[in-house]
């Protein structure tokens, strides 16, 4: 049920109405990303909750992509799953930028369109690889769920 995962999120969404305080209501993970000591914390933090049956929701990528291309990604969430030893699910979300433009607050979607789709892949265990091995395949599972259009230009895998 919902009891049994938590999202891992940058600090700054505490600031947003109603996001903030749910965020820090439901005790899900904040980083603070311009501080080493609180990425050290959260690193911990988010491998005591995998070791306890908690599944850990991340965005890889640290921020949503103003081109609509997958960016490449922080190694932050292997790293807590390849500590842990836990698998990795990757999900693609596709055409998000249709209902959710990077630049909207709410969700809104436009007349005659503008549909989301997501895709989840098979888990990705991390045992038996190197974290950058476990990077590396979750990146490739996500990026063959994507259209054409959301996959990364060749220079920026």
């Amino acid at each position: 049920g919902w009891h049994n995962y938590k999202f891992v999120a940058k600090k700054e969404l505490e600031k947003v109405p109603i996001l903030g305080k749910a965020i820090k209501v439901a005790k899900n993970v904040l980083i603070d990303r311009t501080n080493r000591r609180s990425q050290l914390l959260t690193l911990k933090q988010g491998m005591r909750w995998l070791n306890d049956g908690v599944n850990l929701c991340t965005f890889p990528e640290g921020t949503r992509s103003r081109s609509n291309r997958l960016m490449p990604f922080k190694n932050g969430a292997f790293k807590m799953a390849h500590k842990a030893g836990k698998p990795v699910l990757p999900i693609s979300i596709c055409n998000a930028n249709d209902v959710m433009p990077s630049y909207w607050m709410f969700p809104y979607r436009p007349a005659g369109g503008g549909v989301c789709k997501v895709v989840v892949h098979e888990p990705v265990e991390s045992e038996g690889r190197t974290e950058g091995e476990l990077a590396n395949l979750v990146r490739e599972r996500i990026v063959e769920g994507l259209p054409e259009e959301q996959r990364p230009l060749a220079s920026s895998s």
